[in-house]
């Protein structure tokens, strides 16, 4: 008995570390993916965008307003929002599975069109985004952006 209980627990404390190791990878993949998403929306890379969002991804601006995917992709590759500088910062993740959320802190620099005119939309917005991990690796679902 004594022999079996020690058998469970090292079976248990190495499939505890490798779930760890596995979560670790993962939150490595994620920050990777906000970091590339910071450079994307500055560089306006429609190309990232198509291959990185969800098709069914929906974003929240703080003005209230929802987009889909065409919606996000045209708002930072096509002008809505002429980025010409952002950083991701203060990360936090929540890994559960197939399943993540990111909230990070971007510093942005830019403007945005709003009614015919140009608005300043630089400052740090909170960035909560929900992933979802598919055969193709992560993918963002969905984007929350609230002003800081």
């Amino acid at each position: 008995m004594k022999k079996l209980l020690i058998l469970l627990f090292v079976a248990f404390s190495f499939s505890e570390a490798r779930s760890a190791q596995f979560s670790s990878g993962d939150e490595d993949q994620l920050s990777s993916l906000i970091d590339s998403f910071s450079v994307a929306i500055v560089k306006k890379d429609k190309a990232w965008m198509l291959s990185h969002l969800s098709d069914v991804c929906k974003m929240y601006e703080p003005t209230g307003n929802t987009l889909n995917k065409a919606g996000i992709v045209m708002t930072f590759t096509e002008g809505v929002y002429n980025i010409t500088k952002s950083d991701a910062l203060n990360k936090t993740y929540k890994i559960n599975g197939i399943e993540a959320s990111v909230s990070a802190d971007f510093n942005v620099e830019g403007v945005g069109k709003v009614n015919g005119g140009e608005m300043d939309i630089t400052g740090s917005y909170r960035f909560n985004l929900k992933f979802k991990k598919s055969d193709i690796g992560w993918q963002i679902s969905e984007i929350v952006i609230n002003q800081s």
